[in-house]
């Protein structure tokens, strides 16, 4: 999205995004301070919406470069509607700006049959008796035909290679068939939708006119070529987010919730690169190499590796051409096992310093306990979080049988749904903790200040969950609501020192790059 774009975040805009900072900075009932809510990033809109704005913007290009607005939303399209760029590229050079957006801005030589009345044909918008046509040789199958059409480049193909042409295009190339040209191979012209809708005029093709019209939405082309904006990948929901530069996680009202940069879920505050490479390494056979590596031990003799799968230490290897006897627990000869020679009682720090098997056995084993320690905690809260989004669609009921008790109303039991909200954020935040920690440097003093927030808020997680998780009857108001505003406030906390990091971290490499 271009600049020019971003002047629409205007202050009628801004009075969307609700400051509360004095609401909640007036309340003494709690030990520690209430949560300063920041004002929002992002934008939710619906379809109708985007076509209001697409179209707001098409009109403003057309009357800027004085075109039609067919050709202003074409060029909006081709430019990924940067009007920025789109206005220096078309006031610089008009003909050549239009000519690779696939427009002609010459005599309309188009030739489009009515579709209600076979009998009449539109040759450069005027109608005409289609009788009256004269014979051409199509270029596609060779033969004299007097059925034919034509995109305003006058370039004609009769009906039949012309429909099957369309038809292809559409369903081989979905979205993108917005995007096909006329059959002529130099020809740059894009299909207009009077052609295609004359050419598809059979019920038969009706969901292929209705494909190339979803296409051909302004507001489907104003989210998908808009950098700025993106739908929300929710199912069913239809909803398109927009948010402002530098924005990760943003939130649908459908409940999705997800990365505004990579499209995956919300993985504040792990940065998309950590994430893809966690997914890897969750599912890269590299953990099962480390597996077999802590778990079995190479013959002595020949290399093979051998899982020990009884209780006895004599060992001998199954490679047919080996069948060599060694010790499990020291990889001695097993002939040395008896009378004076047994050893394997006593420890040698000596003994494996300088065995590379060993120092890689040891190495392995610890990178695949590092990693499981930050797997378990992950899948932990994972599993946490399913269970606790099950006992959020019950929470209506918890309040209900809180009103049976004939001291809250409804309106008095909301903080209960607050509280679940809350306890939903810190825990999907938590999650995605454990993966930002395992990338993080081992000697690093971040590292420190990091996991010591990240313990309070895990702290204050568990206390809020347990909280919820109390009879209606035990469950207290004020504790509750302490509670939960205490976790949103940890969990601000964290984010800020992981914003403050990056921001050091980008400064410092601008610095380093203006030195050099």
């Amino acid at each position: 999205m271009s600049e020019m774009d971003y002047d629409e975040w205007d202050d009628d805009d801004d009075d969307n995004y609700d400051d509360d900072d004095d609401d909640m900075g007036s309340d003494e009932c709690f030990d520690e301070p209430a949560v300063v809510q920041q004002d929002s990033l992002f934008e939710v809109l619906d379809e109708s919406t985007c076509e209001a704005m697409a179209k707001k913007q098409v009109v403003e290009v057309a009357e800027i470069l004085c075109c039609d607005i067919d050709v202003a939303q074409t060029l909006l399209r081709h430019f990924k509607w940067d009007r920025e760029k789109l206005t220096e590229d078309y006031m610089n050079d008009p003909d050549t700006t239009a000519k690779k957006a696939g427009i002609h801005l010459g005599t309309d030589a188009s030739i489009v049959h009515l579709p209600g009345d076979p009998g009449q044909v539109r040759v450069g918008g005027t109608p005409q008796p289609a009788s009256s046509m004269p014979a051409i040789t199509c270029q596609i199958c060779y033969d004299e035909k007097t059925d034919y059409s034509a995109l305003a480049c006058g370039h004609p193909f009769c009906n039949e290679c012309y429909a099957v042409y369309v038809q292809h295009k559409i369903a081989d190339e979905g979205y993108d068939c917005v995007y096909a040209r006329c059959p002529e191979e130099k020809c740059k012209l894009l299909l207009s939708s009077a052609l295609v809708g004359s050419l598809l005029a059979d019920k038969s093709h009706c969901e292929r006119v209705q494909r190339f019209q979803r296409a051909s939405s302004l507001s489907r082309s104003f989210v998908d070529d808009n950098a700025g904006i993106k739908w929300c990948p929710g199912a069913d929901c239809g909803r398109a987010v927009r948010a402002r530069p530098g924005t990760v996680g943003v939130g649908c009202k459908c409940g999705t919730r997800f990365c505004f940069q990579c499209g995956q879920d919300d993985h504040s505050p792990t940065t998309c690169a950590d994430l893809k490479k966690w997914l890897v390494k969750c599912k890269d056979d590299s953990e099962t190499f480390n597996w077999l590596v802590a778990n079995t031990k190479a013959c002595p003799k020949c290399g093979t590796s051998i899982e020990k799968n009884g209780g006895c230490n004599h060992m001998t290897c199954k490679n047919g051409a080996c069948k060599y006897e060694f010790c499990w627990v020291c990889c001695g000869a097993w002939k040395d096992h008896s009378g004076s020679f047994y050893a394997c009682n006593k420890y040698d720090p000596e003994k494996d310093k300088d065995n590379p098997d060993s120092q890689k056995k040891d190495s392995s084993r610890q990178a695949l306990e590092r990693y499981l320690h930050y797997y378990t905690r992950y899948t932990n809260h994972d599993q946490s979080l399913k269970l606790e989004l099950a006992a959020k669609e019950n929470m209506e009921k918890k309040v209900k049988e809180m009103e049976s008790l004939g001291t809250n109303t409804w309106m008095d039991c909301q903080y209960l749904f607050e509280a679940n909200e809350a306890l939903h954020e810190c825990r999907y935040a938590l999650k995605f903790t454990y993966v930002y920690a395992f990338y993080l440097p081992e000697k690093h003093n971040f590292r420190v200040h990091f996991e010591m927030q990240q313990s309070e808020l895990e702290t204050q997680t568990e206390d809020l969950a347990g909280l919820l998780e109390q009879p209606v009857a035990e469950i207290e108001r004020m504790k509750v609501v302490n509670s939960y505003q205490m976790a949103k406030k940890r969990l601000r906390h964290l984010f800020e020192i992981v914003e403050q990091r990056q921001r050091a971290e980008e400064e410092g490499g601008s610095s380093s790059s203006d030195a050099q």
